[in-house]
């Protein structure tokens, strides 16, 4: 029974001799190749327009018919979104201010980018097909690098025939090229790169040719992979909403004046507050009445027009009107320069949600404070307060209302009171309806300027670290019955605007707001003025809210910009009244979202430039083998430098390699009709087997073992002629 452990090594003999002809024989040992042999005949090896025609379509038809499949889905079920009226169409909610490089690159791994295609389609099955890609290249590979061996082929063939034998490879770098044309992924180059750095040789043209080619296909299809992963990551299902524009609006969430309150002339005549013999000219705003006593007879009376309408907008209740706010930069002077400025307006409280979008008017109050308590110096006793510019009044609690003289108003101890005066100008040096003679109350201007003054706010020990900025500065003093009182410069601004409403709130494009104010006429000057020029009870309590509030502010600015914000919200309450529902510019409904999936067009565009890149090389490839390499004559070397060829040379003999043949397989004996015939006898009969061998010298070589034809030269495999009788003896001596 034969032994299962290494055979011995047997010293060769004159009966068993062990013979190593060179696979690539001498030129010496060749005879010239015949004229009528020459390449190009048909005894040559055929194929080499099928490979060319592989080579250069079965790698890109299959990329190509994913791209196609890829990009058909995605415009075939492009979702057809209305994306409403152009000046109702929202931004994307990023926001790129202030972003850091690493945050725009996060953001841009993350989502794929802002610019994308909505479809109806699903996302995990579009990933799907994306990714089919680099399933198949490696598959195709090998046919792409088959193109790559016509170079190297040609370039051997020419080099033989001219003798060059410093452009041929050694035997380790026709390996190294072997497995290059192989296109085995990674390993081959790995190869290459080793040798390189182990060894002087200079690498022949063929391995520096097949070495790019590959590692192109193989860095392309990494890249192409990354692609996918990132495509796959960013493209997302996401709830998307259906916007329905409104070819005739039918809502009316804008403002604008009532007629039956202020018409064409906005001013009316009624007796003078302190001289009923007189007439003043009163705003629209105000409205008047007659009231009858015994002991005093008749007297005008005057208030707010619609006042209750102005007292539930006021305080938030009103079922049709609500106070909204805005922040923007405008340009507010010759120079151009802007400002950010904090819009109040009068706004729909049915107009709230996110359900219609719209386009439309109203009016805006803008109001600028600031701080001069510490300019301003007040009377002893309570006796009010003076200031530089020529305005003084000698009451503390003086509201500052209309043809009322400040002198005929006690003074009160422990009495939170608030006062407002009207200027005509900047500098605050031409007051208003002061004194009870004055038949001008109320100046038609815009912007309005005013002084507020407050005594009683906040109501607690100021002497407290928490106001130290407020009381060093001056900015807050307290007057001789302890009470606190702060003294504001201000001035009032309106305008007439337009503005979008989108999804709940102002349309913001790239950090600047759909808001279009334009200066009011001065009319409107009066018209906001008016409510707190008579010390209405509204205007009254309105100021009271806002100096209450204000009174709380640790530093002058945030004291001045709090008290400007809380009255400009008083303004346009006030005037709430005198103002009705005036319909949309332009209207579109939000009816709901529909899931769609979201597909970035950055990943896309991408993975497709990279995929038709590989296309690209493929085709250029198989166009360069066929303009510079003869692919017919260069089809002899290319397929033996194939595993194939490597074999035949290895263990057949040289005269099977010296016949002509025209396919592949006819480089094995085994295929020709003695070859076949032996190999039908099976396992027993004297077909050619190939083994391994260890020699005497310790190393193992190829052996060919068969048992006729004696006499023949191989490759670098050893001839080896065993019968199997002669393999039963050395079985029985082993064991």
């Amino acid at each position: 029974m034969a032994s299962l452990s290494s055979p011995p090594k047997v010293a060769l003999s004159e009966k068993e001799t062990l013979a190593y002809p060179g696979t690539i024989i001498t030129e010496e040992e060749l005879p010239n190749t015949p004229a009528s042999l020459q390449f190009g005949t048909t005894n040559n090896i055929q194929g080499a327009l099928a490979d060319l025609l592989l080579g250069a379509f079965l790698p890109c038809i299959p990329v190509v018919l994913v791209c196609v499949v890829l990009l058909a889905i995605i415009f075939h079920y492009r979702a057809d979104l209305d994306p409403g009226w152009h000046s109702l169409q929202a931004p994307s909610a990023y926001n790129g201010t202030n972003q850091t490089v690493l945050d725009e690159l996060t953001r841009l791994g993350s989502n794929g980018g802002t610019p994308d295609y909505l479809i109806h389609f699903n996302p995990g099955l579009l990933v799907a097909i994306a990714s089919w890609t680099l399933k198949i290249i490696p598959f195709v590979t090998p046919f792409s690098m088959a193109l790559v061996a016509f170079f190297a082929g040609h370039h051997i063939l020419n080099a033989t025939q001219s003798h060059e034998t410093g452009q041929l490879p050694t035997p380790h770098q026709t390996s190294l090229l072997i497995g290059l044309l192989t296109g085995g992924g990674a390993q081959p180059l790995w190869d290459v790169i080793k040798y390189r750095r182990q060894h002087p040789e200079r690498l022949v043209p063929p391995i520096t040719v097949a070495f790019a080619a590959l590692a192109f296909i193989v860095f392309n299809t990494f890249a192409i992979g990354a692609a996918e992963t990132w495509f796959g990551a960013a493209t997302q299902p996401v709830n998307q909403p259906i916007i329905i524009r409104h070819d005739k609006p039918v809502l009316s969430y804008g403002r604008g004046f009532n007629t039956s309150y202020c018409g064409e002339n906005i001013w009316a005549p009624y007796p003078c507050p302190s001289n009923a013999a007189a007439e003043c000219n009163y705003p629209c705003s105000i409205t008047s009445w007659n009231h009858t006593t015994k002991l005093n007879g008749t007297q005008a009376k005057q208030g707010v027009t619609h006042a209750q309408e102005a007292a539930q907008t006021l305080l938030n209740n009103s079922a049709t009107n609500q106070i909204r706010n805005t922040t923007t930069s405008i340009s507010t002077n010759e120079h151009g320069t802007n400002d950010t400025l904090q819009f109040y307006f009068l706004g729909d409280a049915r107009a709230g949600g996110n359900k219609t979008d719209f386009l439309t008017d109203t009016t805006a109050v803008t109001t600028s404070c600031e701080v001069v308590t510490q300019e301003c110096t007040l009377g002893p006793d309570n006796t009010g307060f003076s200031c530089p510019w020529g305005y003084k009044s000698d009451s503390s609690t003086f509201s500052g209302e209309v043809g009322v003289d400040a002198s005929t108003v006690p003074n009160s101890i422990n009495d939170s009171a608030v006062g407002i005066q009207f200027f005509k100008d900047a500098d605050l040096t031409r007051p208003v309806g002061l004194g009870n003679q004055s038949t001008e109350l109320f100046s038609a201007q815009n912007p309005i300027y005013f002084m507020h003054w407050s005594k009683g706010f906040p109501p607690m020990d100021t002497s407290t670290s928490t106001f130290d900025a407020m009381t060093s500065g001056g900015y807050l003093k307290t007057d001789s019955s302890g009470d606190n009182v702060f003294i504001l410069n201000c001035s009032m601004t309106i305008y007439s605007t337009i503005y979008a409403w989108v999804n709940g709130s102002i349309l913001s494009v790239n950090a600047k707001q759909s808001w279009y104010p334009t200066l009011a006429e001065d009319e409107y000057g009066a018209i906001y003025s008016a409510p707190f020029a008579i010390n209405s009870a509204e205007g009254n309590l309105a100021l009271s809210d806002a100096a209450a509030i204000a009174a709380y502010g640790t530093t002058p600015n945030e004291l001045a910009s709090t008290f400007a914000n809380g009255f400009s919200s008083a303004a346009v309450a006030l005037t709430a009244g005198i103002y009705m529902p005036a319909l949309n510019m332009l209207e579109q409904s939000r009816n709901g979202t529909e899931l769609l999936t979201r597909v970035p067009k950055i990943p896309l565009y991408l993975l497709i430039s990279l995929k038709g890149l590989y296309v690209v090389f493929s085709l250029a490839l198989a166009a360069l083998a066929v303009a510079h390499a003869r692919p017919t004559e260069a089809q002899q070397a290319k397929v033996r430098l194939t595993v194939d060829g490597l074999a035949a040379g290895l263990f057949e003999p040289h005269e099977q390699q010296e016949r002509a043949v025209e396919t592949t397989e006819e480089l094995y004996a085994e295929h020709d009709k003695v070859g076949a015939r032996d190999l039908e006898r099976g396992a027993d009969g004297a077909t050619k087997k190939v083994g391994l061998r260890q020699a005497q010298a310790g190393g193992w070589v190829w052996v060919v073992r068969e048992g006729h034809q004696e006499g023949k030269r191989y490759g670098r495999a050893a001839y080896e002629r065993i019968s199997v009788q002669a393999d039963d003896a050395a079985d029985k001596g082993s064991g």
